[in-house]
């Protein structure tokens, strides 16, 4: 009897080969009890503009049960009218018949959107579902999108002496340009989207008039969450020179590879110019800004977060900086100098130098990060220099700033910043920076709060709500 017994297991084996047994995971089941369950029950897209085709979202459909289910049916509510597009097993469609899940395994299905144009200023809400069908049961994901009407650009020149209003946002590709003699003004609360690798020219003059209440936003065309601090995701504001009049007013502009270049005409020196005020340049791959024999203003200015200079001006200029924030830390990067510099010279890689004038003002200001010195100064050219650099707070050890008239640290968040792992550089209770800075006539902070009789150094001011 063992000896039987020992052989029927291996006999039945070889029967199922020959005969083609199905192993329990491909056997379909028809149970209506059983079933499939979701990583989601609801797939969400980040506001998208019109006509432009969304990033690929995922989910997956389980099958959790030891036999194999069919779903006789997946497909979209609105069906060929639907903005939502599926892809499931490569095929591409509105919806797919016959989809086997065997037991055990699981379904990914990719989805996307394209949304028509809807003729709303406002963001408009889109909304579809995908139904699935299996042994008489049907269940739904729900898909969600907020379309955004918008004005888009494409590698052309800016209409001459024109507005832009806050009404849609406007989206440049490639590149857009305002040319020499011409004026772009950009009203409170406008928003301007820059795609990848796209520059946006200013051989004329830009007017950004923002305000307290309503920012003017330049940043990224990618606007799902994990971009939101993603540097290098466009190009630059590039200043041609000879470009001036130029005004730059609360506004925020993220996530470029360079918030401002100012760019210098070797043949004559000149460059361009700019005021900045109540101003972030925030998350860059490169430069905060990098000026070239520029001539600059700036008041409440807060750069930070970039993987070179937040601020470098070479070649000489005009440069003045009063209550601005300069802060390079936290910092993703891995990077080597100063996070703010200024030169007198550019040398060339022939050993050649061009070599300029400079007048430098620099006061009630931080300049914070990583590194041992954090401001740099290289004045070796044989030129004209002004400079005049007080109330600060520097990150260094060089006891030169304090002979005259600056603090100075290598403390670990000596400024006493709210929250800088957040990049909320507005400073706390204990700050070294309160009531230190010299009296001017910049009455209110970055973000339009009063500065009192004894104001904070930087481009804050104390409050004791910090949101």
């Amino acid at each position: 009897m063992k000896v039987i017994k020992h052989f029927i297991l291996p006999s039945i084996l070889i029967l199922c080969v020959m005969l083609g047994c199905e192993p329990m995971t491909e056997e379909l089941s028809t149970d209506t009890s059983i079933q499939l369950s979701y990583s989601t029950d609801t797939v969400t897209f980040d506001t998208l503009f019109s006509s432009v085709g969304s990033i690929t979202k995922r989910f997956k459909v389980y099958n959790r049960n030891s036999k194999a289910i069919n779903v006789s049916r997946m497909y979209l509510g609105n069906d060929d009218q639907s903005p939502y597009t599926m892809v499931v097993n490569g095929k591409e469609g509105k919806g797919f018949e016959n989809e086997v899940i065997f037991g055990k395994d699981s379904l990914l299905v990719l989805v996307e959107v394209l949304i028509d144009t809807n003729d709303q200023s406002l963001p408009f809400l889109v909304k579809d579902s995908i139904t699935v069908e299996y042994n008489g049961r049907s269940e739904n994901i729900k898909l969600v999108s907020w379309g955004q009407d918008a004005i888009f650009i494409n590698n052309r020149e800016i209409e001459c002496n024109v507005t832009w209003t806050k009404d849609r946002p406007y989206v440049i590709y490639d590149s857009a340009w305002v040319s020499q003699g011409c004026q772009l003004t950009v009203e409170a609360g406008t928003k301007i989207f820059i795609d990848n690798d796209a520059f946006f020219t200013i051989a004329g003059t830009l007017l950004i008039e923002g305000t307290a209440e309503e920012k003017v936003e330049i940043r990224n065309t990618r606007l799902d969450q994990k971009y939101s601090v993603a540097p290098g995701q466009w190009g630059s504001l590039f200043f041609f020179p000879g470009s001036t009049g130029n005004s730059i007013d609360h506004a925020i502009i993220k996530n470029g590879t360079n918030g401002m270049i100012l760019a210098i005409n070797l043949s004559n020196g000149e460059g361009a110019q700019v005021q900045i005020s109540n101003t972030s340049i925030q998350h860059m791959s490169e430069s905060g800004i990098a000026a070239y024999a520029g001539e600059i203003s700036a008041q409440n200015l807060e750069i930070f977060h970039c993987q070179n200079q937040l601020l470098a001006g070479f070649a000489g200029g005009n440069y003045s900086f009063e209550h601005c924030t300069f802060s390079n830390e936290p910092n993703d990067f891995t990077r080597e100098g100063a996070s703010v510099g200024f030169t007198n010279f550019l040398e060339f890689s022939d050993g050649s130098l061009y070599a300029n004038d400079i007048t430098l003002r620099l006061s009630n200001s931080i300049i914070w990060g990583r590194e041992d010195e954090e401001l740099a100064l290289d004045f070796s050219a044989s030129t004209m220099e002004d400079v005049k650099i007080e109330r600060n707070i520097i990150r260094s050890s060089a006891s030169s700033w304090v002979d005259i008239g600056n603090y100075i640290s290598q403390d670990n968040n000596y400024p006493g910043f709210y929250s800088p792992n957040t990049f909320n550089y507005q400073i706390d209770s204990l700050s070294s920076a309160r009531d230190s800075a010299l009296i001017s006539t910049i009455t209110h902070d970055l973000l339009g709060t009063v500065r009192d009789a004894a104001p904070d150094i930087g481009a804050y001011e104390r409050k004791d709500s910090i949101p």
